[in-house]
């Protein structure tokens, strides 16, 4: 088999402006789950009365869902209870005025809470018990140990996770032309639908994919670095 290269540069160019859009889709989960998905960590390894039953087996159900289904019964959902839900609430606003990137980033962001969570949760156990028990001794609420002990020993540890889990995150978003949100994948595509050179558009967006995941490993590597630095002379003490 022969491959184009003009068609591998055609549709990397292509690609290109919606890069942007897929960063979106990876970055905005990302910073949501982590709030979210520290919450639960802290519930569910606190073991507060009901709530962390609660989330322990909404977390179990979600890491068994794929995202593909995930994101068809949201897009489902959205479409068929949204303009209903809005007239209801007397909003002039309609289901064909939302933009569809929110429904992929309310999916993706559900994804990276129950897996964050889970990373915090083992970050949170890794943490010795007599470092607790110190904090307690010396006065030192839940919330400033946390704070001031815990949190600081947590980021090295969970970095190079977050890092991984970005990735995956900008992996799953090529599912989004689902719920009809145009990225990386289909932007290469676009090229492809004239020329019928779908495996040149595929390199194409493999390519990029390859970069921003590189991109990702290295800035990571260097925020490890910087925080090492910095947690060895006491900055975060």
């Amino acid at each position: 088999m022969k491959i184009d290269i003009n068609a591998i540069i055609t549709a990397f160019k292509a690609a290109i402006p919606y890069i942007p859009v897929t960063l979106r889709l990876a970055l905005v989960p990302l910073l949501i789950g982590t709030a979210v998905g520290l919450i639960i960590a802290l519930i569910r390894f606190y073991r507060l009365p009901i709530l962390a039953k609660i989330f322990s087996g909404i977390i179990t159900v979600g890491k068994g869902i794929p995202i593909v289904l995930s994101l068809i019964v949201a897009y489902l959902v959205f479409s068929d209870a949204f303009d209903s839900i809005s007239q209801a609430l007397g909003w002039s606003l309609q289901f064909k005025d939302i933009n569809r990137e929110y429904i992929a980033m309310f999916v993706l962001s559900l994804y990276a809470s129950i897996g964050l969570s889970e990373i915090f949760r083992g970050a949170l156990t890794s943490i010795p018990q007599d470092q607790w028990d110190a904090t307690a001794s010396i006065g030192l609420t839940q919330v400033q140990t946390i704070r001031r002990v815990v949190l600081p020993q947590m980021v090295p540890i969970v970095l190079p996770m977050i890092c991984s889990q970005l990735i995956v995150l900008i992996k799953a978003s090529a599912l989004v032309s689902l719920v009809s949100v145009v990225d990386v994948l289909n932007g290469a595509l676009i090229t492809s639908t004239t020329s019928y050179t779908f495996l040149e558009s595929y390199i194409a967006a493999a390519l990029i994919y390859w970069g921003l995941s590189i991109l990702i490993e290295q800035l990571s590597g260097f925020f490890e670095r910087h925080y090492a630095r910095k947690f060895v002379r006491g900055t975060f003490v």
